[in-house]
Parts: structure tokens; sequence; C-alpha cells
């Protein structure tokens, strides 16, 4: 089985992905680290740049295996890891991130960027969306994804930032 993990920076992707990996004795794998020890990508303001096509090239036939990516990549289920935009602005604040950043973040979140970049892969059946702003009960809510207790996108499970207080906390920033 191959799970991944995606959303935008700031959701919780590596946190949760290591410990369901862990969980469920399955390997871990970030895919930008994988990157740069396997590959010599460009890098342009301190991003690698992947090749998505030589990175899944290099991953077929691997499984067993929790995928931690904000670049969706082949998989059995995608689990897509959602953050109310004040929270999330809270994450990356934290974490140092220019203005510049933070705003592309906020914006990726608010406008489903990660649900739309996870439907070019994947079914909307094998599509599951988790708030996650505490890990455990995040933790939880992705183990019963995975062992099929969950609701999926095709089910109507689908969060919706894209309110006027959150363009607001944008336009504020």
């Amino acid at each position: 089985m191959r799970i991944l993990i995606t959303g935008v920076p700031g959701t919780g992707k590596t946190c949760i992905s290591k410990k369901v990996a862990e969980t469920l004795n399955l390997a871990y794998l970030n895919i930008g680290e994988f990157a740069r020890d396997n590959f010599d990508f460009p890098i342009e303001e301190n991003e690698i740049i992947i090749d998505e096509e030589a990175v899944e090239n290099k991953l077929v036939g691997i499984d067993n295996l929790v995928i931690d990516s904000h670049i969706p990549f082949k998989a059995d289920i995608a689990i897509v890891l959602r953050c109310n935009p004040k929270i999330l602005l809270e994450r990356l604040k934290l974490r140092g991130y220019s203005k510049e950043k933070i705003n592309d973040n906020l914006l990726s979140e608010i406008l489903d960027y990660e649900i739309y970049a996870t439907k070019e892969l994947f079914d909307d059946k094998d599509i599951f969306e988790v708030i996650s702003e505490d890990v455990n009960e995040t933790i939880q809510q992705v183990l019963k994804i995975i062992s099929g207790q969950g609701i999926s996108l095709h089910k109507g499970n689908h969060y919706n930032f894209l309110t006027d207080d959150n363009i607001l906390l944008i336009e504020n920033l």
C-alpha cells in the first residue's frame, strides 16, 4: 500500500506522515529529502525544483510507504491535510516565512490548490480531506481513512476556506 499525505506547507504533513508510518509499520518517504539525496535538481530561491516524472520513475515498485509531499505522487489513496487559514498563518509565521511566502501558502489553502493538484492524479473516491489542527485527532482521522472508514471527496467531504474573513486575513498581512 502507498499512502500520500499532502497539503500546503504548515498543515502538518511531516509530523502526521511520520506518526502514521510508525503506527502502521510502513516506510516513511519525504519527497524533498528523497529528491535531494537521489538527484541533482536545481535550487531556486532556497527551494528544490523537483522533476516529478524523474522522481516518480525512481519510486516505481516501492510499496508499503507513506509519502510526505506537497506535490502529489501516485499512491493508493491521497490524504490532503487542511488547516484553518488563521491557524496556518500563525504556523507559517513561527517558521519565519517571508510575507510573500505566507501569502502564497494562505492563498493556496483558501483556493484549494492541493485539492486541484491531487485531482490530476487521483479519482475523487481516493481523495480524503482532514482538518489538521490537533496532531492526535488528525492521526486518528488518517488511520480511520486508511482502514476504510473515511469519507472521500466523491462522497461529499470538502472543506471550504474561501470566505470573506479569510480573504481579509490575506489583505491585512
